[in-house]
């Protein structure tokens, strides 16, 4: 038997490909050093902590996660503890949504690119938790986070493409819309009532709002990104 850097494993984990439905009742995904998805189709349907690792990178594939307690979690203190540059993601979380412990300043969490949906619908967490702050350089994300929740954690990134709805009442089975000069840019059908906080990062001019209808064809999480 070989080990990863030989006789010291280094913990990492990379998945590239593949249909991997996940059910844990602790994490789903778990990396002591990197947690890193290229690729694949990956279902976490129950977890206490969707994915942890020591940092994850997520540079394509499609992730779905729905956890009681963190949807991402990084335990790095330092650098950037959550990398986004490609992919699909989907996550919705009874603790933080994405959780990144790294104090670095504006760096603890970098979105540079793929698509994002983080819901948090609990008292005292974020859909975004950043000890160090975010920085978003590309990419669309949107977050939302219980009025009840660390709002402020939402918005303590570098990115002026960024558009806030303060308060907004949505209810289980509606839908929360994004415009952009016009079109619809993202439909997301509620898996829960709440009084959210959103964030939308990738333009400072967005529109959002609420609809008991739509027309859009949904994913199976009811994402519909156009």
């Amino acid at each position: 038997m070989l080990l990863e850097n030989g006789a010291t494993p280094l913990g990492n984990v990379s998945i590239n490909g593949g249909v991997l439905t996940l059910s844990s009742n602790d994490d789903g995904l778990h990396a002591d050093g990197v947690m890193k998805v290229n690729g694949g189709n990956i279902s976490v349907l129950t977890a206490y902590e969707g994915v942890e690792g020591y940092n994850i990178v997520i540079a394509g594939g499609s992730i779905s996660v729905k956890s009681t307690d963190d949807g991402f979690n990084s335990t790095a203190t330092s650098g950037a503890g959550i990398t986004i540059s490609g992919g699909s993601v989907y996550i919705f979380a009874g603790g933080d949504g994405i959780d990144s412990n790294s104090t670095t300043s504006k760096g603890a969490i970098i979105f540079s690119g793929g698509k994002v949906v983080v819901i948090c619908n609990s008292n005292g967490n974020a859909a975004i938790d950043s000890d160090g702050g975010y920085t978003h350089s590309g990419g669309r994300v949107v977050a939302l986070t219980s009025t009840g929740g660390m709002t402020n954690e939402c918005t303590n990134g570098n990115s002026t493409s960024m558009t806030v709805k303060s308060s907004i009442s949505l209810s289980n089975g509606g839908y929360l819309t994004v415009n952009l000069s016009g079109s619809t840019a993202l439909t997301l059908k509620m898996p829960v009532s709440m009084t959210a906080h959103v964030v939308y990062l990738d333009s400072a001019s967005a529109t959002i709002s609420s609809t008991t209808s739509s027309s859009a064809t949904l994913d199976a999480n009811g994402v519909c990104w156009n």
